[in-house]
């Protein structure tokens, strides 16, 4: 026993059947009492020494949350582009796109006179005297 008899308090808890059928397997395996067990796991809780994740678990999870965030940004630039698709589309069934494609050919003629008079002639056939 580690700790002095008179330092010792009895205290009891409700534990689940599981973890006493363990703690006495550990106590049978290392040699101590299942008291002594608990008192030296609370002493590697509440000291920090308690037993660190193995390095590939670490990894492990390292790299699924690495994995999980560029699932998450690539999910997010779906989405956008998800929007400005059903965008084009509405804006094709409704007619907006074609009046705004209009709209701006006749805008980019009127400032462009010379260029529009040689599109007539590319495509209108020359007179015949």
């Amino acid at each position: 026993m580690s700790a002095k008899a008179e330092e010792l308090m009895r205290q009891q808890y409700l534990v689940p059947r599981k973890s006493v059928k363990k703690l006495r397997e550990m106590s049978q395996r290392e040699g101590v009492s299942a008291g002594e067990l608990a008192r030296r796991a609370i002493e590697a809780y509440t000291s920090g020494n308690v037993i660190a994740e193995p390095e590939e678990e670490m990894a492990s999870r390292a790299v699924l949350k690495d994995i999980h965030h560029q699932v998450r940004t690539v999910l997010t630039r779906i989405d956008a582009s998800l929007t400005e698709i059903h965008a084009s589309e509405r804006a094709l069934a409704d007619g907006t796109f074609r009046a705004q494609v209009v709209a701006e050919t006749r805008a980019w003629f009127d400032a462009h006179p010379e260029e529009a008079q040689g599109i007539i002639e590319l495509f209108a056939p020359p007179a015949v005297a």
